[in-house]
């Protein structure tokens, strides 16, 4: 897009720009059927473009669907250098453009000109196929997926590519630059050596089933139905139980392994969360286990603000916006941690009955032990060393607090998780009184189960408590089985209990539960996270 003059009126400085009477490429995609033809033809234009900036050493960094014009006979405008960089100064230009279109190096900080053919390369890909290399909301997933993940080949997204054209996205979209296409003018010379014939066919973009969710069921003019969710209700007398069907991590220092695993969360996309006490991060991993990325490392003292440090994590939720909120028993402290790794809010203090701080400032902790997140995500915390609950909204304002130490209804002695069931109601595990006590949202007693004992219904060593869909209680006994409750409190079943020889007896600490009644348990013992289901036995 040319720039007609450059000019200053009351002091404040502006560009005239050319009009291109058309449309950008973003609006052309949704709006159009292209053929394969017109593709190649537009980003051969998108090329010649980039192939001239290059040679005024010139980086453009953020080409994307949005960033190019297209006049009424399709001529090809380039717009928005906002983030362009001279090559020369390309030692220190910081992390600039659009994630999705980012090549690795761009990632890192070292934008080359190769960068800006593999933005073209996601283009195309973009183009013939609908979707995108590399999509997630979660910027650090986003991010590990970009500098290790491979993409999808596009012909099996929409096989009505030419095996030749897939080729020229696949080296465009390489991950090392070396491999990659040196010019622009060298990719466009590719593209248009592709015989005619091969570009006659309409795009024609389908769905692929590997872009559906499993167990879903797709039929002409119809949306994928939902699956059905596991209920233990309903199967319990049919001969189904929780069978163990994979494991996460193992003992180590290495990333996706674990020294001491003490609590899990799973999100809405159903990646896990897994805190290591002893490692003091947390790690993510996608929903068949792999290692994405972790948050947080072992420190007190932060060079920014934003840097996460953890002394002791123990518990850890994920907020409706995708923030994760991770409890420090040691540091005393709430920390909301943003999609790109960084904290955007933390509060809490030590605080106990003799330091006279209990109720001061943004609330105080002795010894926290866990916290969860109701549906305006507002925070419950366990304080142990107080035997009290207390409840903060999302800024960390406290708004409330119940339970003293005792035995009674309402008190606690040592209340070392809660959660939350999908009727607003707060549960309780009181490790030491043996019991599972059920709340309303603002403190007030409504049931009770539980009591010491080796049998149906009865709690050793309580630790970790979770509810499914159907708000079935599940009970974490860490050193003999998890049990399954009805919303009342009535024993429906128990699953975990050690049979034969093992070299380590696992040690059940925390739970949770996905949507789809998945249980997810960490076993501090044998270091790793351990994924139940319902099956037949």
């Amino acid at each position: 897009v040319q720039i007609l003059t450059v000019d200053k009126a009351e002091n404040i400085f502006f560009m005239v720009m050319e009009y291109v009477d058309g449309e950008s490429l973003a609006q052309l995609m949704q709006d159009d059927t292209l053929t394969l033809r017109e593709v190649v033809d537009i980003v051969s234009q998108i090329l010649s473009g980039v192939q001239y900036a290059h040679e005024k050493n010139i980086i453009h960094r953020d080409l994307k669907p949005g960033n190019i014009l297209l006049t009424r006979d399709r001529k090809v405008k380039i717009s928005d250098f906002g983030t362009a960089t001279m090559t020369q100064a390309v030692k220190g230009p910081g992390i600039g453009g659009t994630l999705y279109y980012m090549a690795k190096e761009q990632v890192l900080g070292h934008p080359v000109p190769a960068s800006d053919i593999y933005s073209v390369g996601v283009v195309l890909y973009e183009m013939v196929t609908g979707q995108l290399p590399f999509i997630d909301e979660v910027a650090m997933v986003l991010l590990n997926k970009i500098l290790k993940d491979d993409p999808m080949p596009p012909r099996k997204i929409n096989p009505n590519i030419p095996p030749r054209l897939e080729a020229i996205i696949l080296k465009a979209l390489q991950k090392e630059v070396s491999k990659r296409y040196q010019s622009a003018a060298e990719m466009k010379a590719d593209l248009e050596a592709l015989p005619a014939d091969l570009l006659d066919k309409p795009v024609t973009q389908t769905t692929s089933a590997e872009a559906l969710p499993a167990g879903t069921l797709v039929q002409d003019g119809q949306k994928p139905a939902a699956r059905e969710v596991p209920d233990i209700n309903q199967y319990r007398y049919r001969g189904y139980t929780y069978r163990m069907v994979r494991t996460l991590g193992g003992r180590g220092k290495e990333e996706g392994q674990f020294m001491q695993p003490v609590a899990v969360a799973v999100d809405s996309k159903k990646r896990i969360y897994v805190v290591d006490s002893l490692k003091c991060n947390v790690q993510v991993f996608d929903p068949e286990g792999k290692f994405l990325y972790s948050l947080g490392k072992f420190g007190k003292e932060t060079a920014s603000p934003q840097d996460v440090y953890f002394l002791n994590p123990v518990s850890v939720a994920i907020d409706q916006a995708g923030n994760v909120v991770a409890l420090d028993a040691k540091l005393s402290t709430v920390q909301i941690i943003g999609k790109m790794g960084q904290v955007i809010a933390q509060f809490g203090e030590p605080a106990s009955a003799e330091s006279g701080k209990m109720e001061l400032g943004m609330g105080g902790f002795s010894h926290p032990q866990a916290l969860a997140l109701d549906g305006n995500d507002n925070i419950y915390v366990a304080d142990t060393g107080n035997n009290r609950i207390r409840v903060f909204n999302p800024a960390g304002k406290i708004i409330n607090k119940f339970g003293n130490h005792g035995a009674r209804l309402g008190e606690f002695n040592n209340p070392s998780d809660l959660t939350m069931d999908n009727a607003g109601n707060l549960l309780v595990l009181d490790e030491k009184n043996f019991r599972v006590q059920m709340f309303t949202p603002r403190g007030v007693f409504k049931n009770k189960f539980g009591k010491r004992g080796t049998g149906r219904g009865e709690f050793s060593s309580p630790w970790g408590v979770a509810t499914d869909s159907k708000r079935n209680v599940f009970v974490t006994d860490r050193n003999l089985r998890v049990q399954v409750f009805d919303p009342d409190g009535y024993y429906i079943t128990e699953f975990g209990t050690p049979i034969g020889n093992y070299a380590i007896a696992p040690r059940y600490w925390g739970i949770a539960i996905d949507e789809d009644n998945t249980v997810y348990l960490t076993d501090a013992a044998n270091c790793t996270v351990l994924v139940y289901e319902l099956k037949k036995v």
